[in-house]
C-alpha cells in the first residue's frame, strides 16, 4: 500500500469505484483548507544577547499542508488525532509502530590548522560533524560524564574547568572558540503556554532539549553566551558551517504544544506532514556566530530517520500496514456482497468517523446469513484483499536546508524499512540511494468469538447499611436502606469481525535510487539476498556496499556510477557479518563485526568490486565493542595505519582500548590498552588518550607506554 505524501490522510474507499476520499477527516477534525500562500513569514527567536536583531524568513512549498488558524482549531485537531490513534490501539491490541529519527549535516572546518595530527569525531560523509561524547581541537578535550562537561588541557594534562547541569548531557559540539552542549530533561509541573484559548498543554514528565553555548577561548573561565530550549526528546543533531540543527520529538497525547525558549511555537511555523501524526518533530537551526534561531514544526509519525546533506534534509518516516488499514481493505471489500442499503449505512458509519459502529454493522449482516453463504462471502474477501503484495513502506520528506531557512521540496516513498543512517546517502547531488529490508503482509478475515468490552454503564442500586448506636443503658443495632450508584464495564462474548495482519513470504533487500530533480524512482535493484536482512551500509565513491545476513556474510558491491542503471558487480561471503564498514585508502575497506561470540575485524580488498577478497582478518573472543552500533566510537589514525576501538571481555572483569595495525594488507593487534568502562579514543600528534567518564589515560602511541592520569571529577 502506499500513502501520498504532504496531505492528510488518504484511506481506501469504502465505496465501489469511487475516488479516494478522505475518511479520516471526520476522526481529525473534519474538512481543513490547506496554506493557500506560496510564502509564509518564519519566526526567528532571539535569544538574550547582545545581539538584537529580527530577522525574518521565507518559507514556501506549503501549498498542501495542513495547517491551523487557531490554537482552538489545533487543540480539536489534537483530540481527534488521540480518538484515532486509541481506536488503533484497541483494534490492534497495541500501540502503533514506533521509529527512530536521525539526522545528517554538513560541516565546513572553521578551525585553524592543528600543528599536530588531531582526530575528529568519527562521521558517515568527509566535512560532517556528529554530536558525540568526546570532543577534541587538539588543544582540549571536552568529556561529557552524566549531567557534567570537563574540559581538559591537553599541554597541561588536567581538568581546567568543569560545567556542572541538573539535567543529563546528550552530545557535544566544538566550534571555533564555542562548545554547544545538548542536555535533556523532562517537565516536572503541567505548563499551560499563553495561548488565546489556554487549550494546550505541556504535561508533566514531557521530555525537554536544551542547547548551551559556552565561549571556551579561556578554558578554565568558560562563559555562557546562551541557552535555548525545546519542547521534546533529542532525535537526533549536526553542525553544518555555523549552524548547528537540533532535531526533537515530542509525543502527541491529547491537547499539547511543544513550545521554543518557554514560548509555544507559533501556529505561522506549524504544519501536517504525516496523515497519522502521533508526534511532534522540532527542527531548530541555530546560527552559532550570530546566536539567532529558526523553529520549525512538524505532526508526524514518531520513530523517523534524519538525514541532512549539504543542502537537502530528509525526513524519513517508515511504516507498516496497520490494523485500521486491514479492516478498511475488508471493509471495502465485504461491502461488494452487501445489499445497497447495508453498504450504504456502512459507509456512512466509516466516513462519519465511527468506524467501530461499521464493523459491528458489516458483523450483523454475515450473522444474518447462512454459515455456507457467510464462509463463501468470508474467502473470497480474503482473496480480494491479498490480491496485491502489502509491504513496509518509508516515506522521505524532503527540504530544502540554507542556514536558517529549511522549505519543504515534496516527498517519495520507497517499500521497506530501513537499518541506520549510512543505508541512505546523497550520490552526486543529483540522487539519492536507499536500501531497505521488504517484508510482505498478508490479511486474514474471519468471524471468531471474542471477548467485547462493554461501555461502561450507571446501575442504581439499594443497599443495606448497619446502623449501630450505644448508650449508657448499652447498644441497639439497625438496619437502613441506602442507594448506591455503581459504574461498571464489562465484558461478553460476541462472535466478531476478526481482522489480523501476518509475515508471509521471505524478506528480501533493495536499493534505490532517486532522481532528485522529480523526487521518483531512477531506478532500482529488487530481491537481494532473500530470506536475509541488511546488517550495513557504504557508499564509497560510486560503489555503494552492502552487507547482509543470515548464515554467512554476503558483502555485495553495487556500481551506481550510472544511477539510471546500477548493478551488482559481485560479492563475497564469509563467515559472521559486519556491522559496520569503513573505507580505507588504496581501495581497502574495513569491517567491524560479529562471527560466534567474539568481535571480527575484517579487511577487504575491494580495488575489483568483481572479484573482491577479504585479505585479512582479526578474532577477538569472547568480546564486545561499542563500535558494533556506535560508529563515534571508531577512531582511525591514517597517517600510522592504525584503527582504534574501545572492547569489553564478555564474562571477565577487563575492557579498554584495542589498537589493531591495518599495515601492509595484515591486520594485526598491536596493543591491548586496559581502561575500565572505556567509551572513546582520541589522537593529538604522538599521544593517543582513552577515555571512560570518570578517568582518562595517556599513551605513547609508538610504544604504548602508559605516561600518566587524569581523573575526571
Amino acid at each position: 500500500m502506499r500513502r501520498e505524501a504532504f496531505i492528510a490522510l488518504a484511506i481506501i474507499s469504502l465505496v465501489a469505484g469511487a475516488s479516494i476520499p478522505l475518511i479520516a477527516n471526520s476522526f481529525l477534525g473534519g474538512t481543513y483548507k490547506p496554506a493557500e500562500r506560496e510564502g509564509l513569514t518564519v519566526v526567528v527567536y532571539q535569544p538574550s544577547s547582545p545581539y538584537d536583531r529580527r530577522v525574518s524568513i521565507s518559507l514556501t512549498g506549503l501549498k498542501d499542508l495542513r495547517m491551523f488558524s487557531s490554537y482552538e482549531e489545533l487543540a480539536r485537531y489534537l483530540n481527534s488525532v488521540m480518538s484515532l490513534n486509541a481506536l488503533i490501539s484497541r483494534l490492534y491490541g497495541y500501540s502503533p509502530q514506533g521509529m527512530i529519527v536521525e539526522l545528517s549535516a554538513t560541516r565546513e572546518s572553521f578551525e585553524k590548522a592543528a600543528p599536530l595530527a588531531v582526530s575528529k569525531t568519527n562521521v558517515q560523509v568527509e566535512g560532517i560533524d556528529e554530536p558525540d561524547v568526546v570532543k577534541t581541537n587538539g588543544r582540549l578535550i571536552a568529556v561529557a560524564s552524566d549531567n557534567k562537561v570537563f574540559i581538559v588541557g591537553t599541554a597541561e594534562k588536567a581538568v581546567l574547568s568543569v560545567l556542572i547541569f541538573s539535567e543529563p548531557v546528550k552530545g557535544l559540539f566544538l566550534y571555533e572558540n564555542k562548545l554547544a552542549v545538548i542536555t535533556e530533561t523532562r517537565v516536572l509541573l503541567p505548563v499551560i503556554p499563553n495561548t488565546e484559548c489556554r487549550c494546550l498543554t505541556v504535561p508533566p514528565g514531557t521530555p525537554s532539549t536544551n542547547i548551551y553555548l559556552y565561549n571556551i577561548e579561556r578554558a578554565e573561565n568558560p562563559i555562557l553566551l546562551d541557552r535555548v530550549s525545546l519542547t521534546g526528546m533529542m532525535l537526533g543533531s549536526r553542525l553544518s558551517g555555523n549552524y548547528l540543527y537540533v532535531v526533537a520529538s515530542m509525543p502527541i497525547e491529547g491537547p499539547v504544544i511543544p513550545m521554543v525558549n518557554e514560548r509555544p511555537v507559533p501556529l505561522e511555523t506549524l504544519v501536517v506532514v504525516d496523515p497519522t501524526p502521533d508526534s511532534y518533530t522540532l527542527v531548530v537551526a541555530l546560527d552559532l556566530n550570530e546566536l539567532s534561531y529558526a523553529a520549525y514544526t512538524f505532526l508526524t509519525g514518531s520513530s523517523s530517520w534524519l538525514y541532512m546533506s549539504h543542502g537537502n534534509l530528509y525526513l524519513a518516516r517508515e511504516t507498516r500496514l496497520n490494523i485500521l488499514d486491514a479492516y478498511i481493505l475488508v471493509l471495502k471489500a465485504l461491502t461488494k456482497y452487501m445489499p445497497n442499503e447495508v453498504a450504504s449505512e456502512v459507509n456512512e458509519l466509516a466516513y462519519g468517523g465511527r468506524l467501530e459502529e461499521a464493523i459491528e454493522k458489516a458483523e450483523n449482516y454475515l450473522l444474518s446469513l447462512s454459515e455456507e453463504e457467510r464462509n463463501k462471502i468470508l474467502n473470497e474477501v480474503n482473496v480480494e484483499v491479498n490480491k496485491d503484495f502489502k509491504y513496509d513502506e518509508t516515506t522521505f520528506y524532503v527540504f530544502s536546508v540554507n542556514g536558517l531557512t529549511i522549505s519543504p521540496k515534496g516527498s517519495f516513498n520507497v517499500p521497506g524499512r530501513l537499518l541506520d543512517q549510512f543505508a541512505m546517502e546523497e550520490l552526486n547531488k543529483r540522487y539519492f540511494i536507499v536500501a531497505t529490508t521488504e517484508s510482505n503482509y498478508s490479511i486474514s478475515v474471519l468471524l471468531s468469538p471474542q471477548l467485547r468490552l462493554l461501555a461502561e454503564k450507571e446501575k442504581t442500586e439499594t443497599r443495606e447499611i448497619t446502623i449501630q448506636e450505644c448508650s449508657a443503658s448499652g447498644c441497639t443495632s439497625r438496619s437502613a436502606p441506602v442507594v448506591a450508584k455503581r459504574h461498571y464495564a464489562g465484558s461478553v462474548l460476541a462472535v466478531a469481525l476478526a481482522v489480523g495482519v501476518s509475515v508471509s513470504g521471505e524478506s528480501s533487500n533493495n536499493v534505490f535510487i532517486i532522481d532528485l530533480t522529480n523526487l521518483r524512482v531512477a531506478s532500482s535493484l529488487r530481491g537481494l539476498a532473500r530470506g536475509e536482512r541488511i546488517y550495513s551500509a557504504r557508499l564509497v565513491g560510486s560503489v555503494f556496499f552492502l552487507v547482509t545476513f543470515r548464515q554467512v556474510d554476503p558483502l555485495f558491491a553495487i556500481d551506481v556510477s550510472n544511477p539510471e542503471e546500477p548493478r551488482v558487480l559481485g560479492f563475497l561471503k564469509i563467515p559472521g557479518f559486519s556491522e559496520y564498514l569503513h573505507p580505507l585508502p588504496r581501495s581497502r575497506l574495513l569491517g567491524i563485526g560479529v562471527e560466534g561470540s567474539g568481535l571480527k575485524i575484517s579487511l577487504f580488498d575491494v580495488s575489483d568490486p568483481a572479484n573482491m577478497r577479504e585479505v585479512s582478518n582479526a578474532k577477538i573472543s569472547p568480546a564486545w565493542s561499542p563500535a558494533l552500533h556506535d560508529h563515534r566510537a571508531v577512531t582511525v589514525y591514517l597517517e600510522k595505519e592504525l584503527v582504534i576501538i574501545p572492547f569489553s571481555y564478555i564474562y571477565a572483569p577487563t575492557s579498554g582500548a584495542l589498537v589493531m595495525s591495518y599495515k601492509n594488507d595484515t591486520l594485526k593487534v598491536k596493543a591491548v590498552l586496559q581502561h575500565e568502562n572505556c567509551l572513546r579514543t582520541v589522537y593529538i600528534g604522538e599521544e593517543l588518550y582513552t577515555i571512560s567518564p570518570s578517568l582518562i589515560k595517556i599513551f605513547n602511541i609508538n610504544t604504548y607506554e602508559e605516561l600518566g592520569q587524569i581523573v575526571l571529577k
